[in-house]
């Protein structure tokens, strides 16, 4: 059962290592940026609940690698669409701090309003994920991954593939990108980031625009 994820851990540590070491270091931004937010003492209700929306995405952004480490990208699909949705509202409070309130208060729009209103760069993207990921659907993009394509038969697990995994583990990459974005420019409302964290930033995503050249 978990032939898949030993394969995964061991391309882990060698041939995609790049790949990773830009994921974990995704990850400890993070947790810097909501150590920062925790910290801020300018506007607390505003901190607080972009940090609760970013600690949010962290662990969606963790429940998509475990996922893709199992060959279950596509299942994961539906937690990347929830994930989009965190990193929308982040943009939504940075673009109007005051609707903060709408949050303290249980009155934020719905997630497709959020998008409109910040004008979203993921309406195709929802969409697509809504029509083969949010429910049962039997499109060759939900389906396809569950046959053999060689001889036929249906695949009851999931087989190890570096292709497939390294493409997954680039799309995360570029989306703890957009989830780190977003919450840095809620903390840098106060003009409050610090220097190492501006510096660790940067670097970072330097790193991740080059991934198109290793696709």
């Amino acid at each position: 059962m978990w032939e898949t994820r030993e394969k995964s851990l061991k391309a882990l540590r060698t041939t995609l290592r790049y790949e990773t070491d830009l994921i974990y270091d995704g990850f400890k931004i993070v947790e810097k940026i909501s150590q920062d937010l925790s910290s801020n003492s300018d506007s607390v209700s505003f901190c607080r609940i972009c940090n609760l929306v970013l600690i949010k995405g962290r662990n969606l952004c963790q429940a998509i690698f475990s996922l893709t480490l199992e060959g279950l990208a596509q299942e994961s699909s539906m937690l990347l669409r929830l994930l989009i949705e965190i990193t929308e509202l982040l943009e939504y409070f940075y673009q109007k701090p005051s609707r903060i309130e709408e949050a303290i208060n249980e009155t934020l729009p719905s997630a497709g309003k959020i998008a409109q209103k910040i004008k979203g760069d993921f309406k195709s993207l929802r969409d697509y994920l809504n029509t083969h990921s949010a429910h049962v659907s039997m499109s060759s993009y939900s389906m396809s991954h569950l046959i053999d394509l060689k001889n036929g038969t249906l695949k009851i697990r999931q087989n190890f593939s570096e292709k497939v995994l390294k493409k997954n583990l680039i799309m995360l990459c570029c989306f703890l990108f957009f989830l780190n974005n977003s919450a840095y420019k809620c903390l840098n409302i106060f003009n409050s980031v610090p220097n190492d964290l501006v510096i660790q930033l940067d670097t970072w995503t330097k790193k991740v625009q080059k991934l198109k050249d290793r696709f």
